[in-house]
């Protein structure tokens, strides 16, 4: 029996387990690899938060509601970018170190980038590699810790309910140990689900392998809503290489720093697209991106950096620097090959201004939670400080609730053993679900598109049902296809609900936005709300 049992070793659920640690409770960390990983890792450009005197909350509030279509939750908007620096001085303490600024300034410490839809520079950053700095600080702080444990390659297969519909309670999680197949019930007082992404339940995407909505697909089998599921931001400029097992991302930054899109005959066609132009927020740089795509029938538009020096482009960009040089490209001298992927769920499990679902005991944090703070579309590096943000308020109120003082005895649960081998039907139908997606449910939507997607899942759906009633034939390919399907039905679902174009959803049938617009909750086993 656990304090807290986190299902995720991200940004967010590392930092949720360092404040719970030294606030003298137990942590039980969950990591599906062998060590703590996911899109973390990967997070390029930085953390967005108020720290130069020209800028201020206001500013860094307008730009993220503007960013959000409209959509955002304007309470969880204004606590994340006011206790923006007090998190930055906790990271700080953790060991993050961020790019110092160059010139002597005492009131600037950091080196600030300037990203898409920022009206100010107030992008902190760790060169190029800001997530993995991050990631790396606070390993090294939980592994000083001694109440901080780690159970390594396990996923988790549902979390665990006691009571009744009115007074249910989660109280732990069945975890599948993928190298045995192994299944064991894990008790706490409260879960935190930080489980990350869903960006690949779509074909092209700058998501790790692990992202596939693990998180959301439990909460919802357990009863909670999922909100605003049809917000997935696709980044625009992800690194064209077909040679290239793994996308890699161009980050935000690289147009902050004066990257200008352009076209196969060098023309600058955001320029009529937006006042900001290359500086437009993500959804109109891809979905521009995307139509000009279409327009000239290439597979890739360009981004130009050439204009500013190379010893900058290098200092400023040592690892994109490096993967370009890696696929021939020097973009010190060259334009950089670019097309969008699906990159970050805006929506997910419906949590308060706590971190709390609709469930006691069971918390959700970082990209699998629905905060309210991204509306229709992501402010970029908004989602870091987001993590951490949410993170420490999930442990506050854990603390400060009766949860950590109220007892149960855990009634026994029937476990049964999974296969690990023997998957490769589901890993086909896993395939052909991400070329679903991308197709059906993409940058550019329509009604008849989603419908036809709609039917093939469901299809899917009554095949997986089926495979889960046969005693003894559970795979990890199946429970995680089993997943995919149950998120991609949701989110299609929810784009289908939303009649109208706004932020990330853009479809055909409905290009305007509409007035007095709403969050859709979606439930998997409910009526929608």
């Amino acid at each position: 029996m656990y304090d807290i049992l986190i299902l995720g070793a991200g940004v967010s659920g590392l930092s949720a387990a360092l404040h719970a640690a030294e606030n003298g409770l137990s942590v039980l960390i969950l990591t599906k690899g062998s060590r703590p990983d996911g899109s973390s890792n990967y997070a390029q450009g930085g953390i967005a938060t108020v720290t130069a005197p020209s800028d201020s909350f206001k500013l860094h509030i307008a730009d993220t509601l503007e960013a959000g279509a409209g959509l955002c939750k304007q309470e969880t908007v204004k606590i994340l970018t006011e206790q923006g620096p007090a998190t930055i001085d906790q990271l700080v303490k953790w060991g993050v170190q961020f790019t110092p600024a160059e010139s002597i300034d005492t009131n600037i410490h950091f080196d600030l980038h300037l990203e898409g839809g920022h009206s100010q520079k107030r992008i902190l950053h760790a060169a190029d590699l800001t997530g993995k700095e991050m990631m790396r600080a606070l390993l090294v702080q939980l592994h000083k810790t001694k109440s901080i444990h780690f159970l390594e390659n396990c996923i988790v297969e549902d979390v665990i309910i006691e009571g009744t519909s009115n007074k249910k309670r989660c109280v732990g999680a069945k975890v599948i140990h993928q190298k045995t197949g192994t299944v064991e019930a894990i008790y706490a007082k409260a879960i935190i689900l930080a489980t990350g992404g869903a960006g690949r339940l779509w074909l092209h995407t700058t998501n790790p392998p692990d992202a596939c909505g693990e998180g959301m697909a439990i909460a919802a089998r357990a009863g909670a809503a999922l909100q605003d599921v049809e917000f997935m931001q696709f980044h625009p400029t992800s690194l064209y290489a077909p040679q290239l097992k793994k996308t890699f991302l161009i980050s935000e930054a690289v147009r902050g720093f004066g990257g200008i899109l352009k076209n196969h005959e060098g023309e600058e066609f955001m320029n009529g697209v937006h006042p900001l132009r290359s500086l437009a927020p993500r959804d109109i740089v891809a979905r521009a991106i995307h139509f000009e795509m279409e327009r000239t029938g290439k597979d890739f538009m360009y981004l130009d950096l050439t204009a500013r020096s190379s010893k900058d482009i290098r200092t400023h960009f040592p690892n994109i620097y490096a993967k370009c040089m890696e696929v021939g490209t020097d973009m010190t001298k060259q334009w950089i090959p670019v097309v969008p992927a699906a990159h970050y769920m805006c929506g997910g499990v419906l949590v308060d201004s706590w971190s709390r679902t609709e469930i006691p005991g069971l918390y959700a944090c970082g990209e699998v939670a629905a905060t309210g703070v991204h509306g229709a579309n992501r402010l970029a590096s908004n989602s870091l400080l987001e993590s951490v943000v949410f993170a420490l308020r999930a442990v506050e109120n854990i603390q400060k609730s009766d949860i950590l003082k109220t007892s149960f005895r855990p009634r026994k649960i029937k476990l049964e053993n999974v296969i690990i081998s023997d998957g490769a039907h589901w890993k086909r139908r896993r395939l052909a679900l991400q070329k679903i997606m991308w197709e059906k449910c993409g940058i550019i939507r329509s009604v008849q598109g989603l419908t036809m997607g709609l039917e093939k899942i469901q299809e899917f759906l009554i095949e997986v049902d089926a495979a889960m009633k046969v005693k003894g034939a559970k795979n990890l390919a199946l429970l995680e296809f089993r997943n995919a399907v149950q998120n991609s039905n949701l989110v299609i679902q929810s784009a289908l609900l939303r009649k109208e174009s706004r932020g990330l959803q853009y479809i055909t049938d409905y290009p305007q936005m509409i007035k007095n617009t709403k969050h859709h909750s979606i439930y998997l086993c409910k009526d929608s709300k």
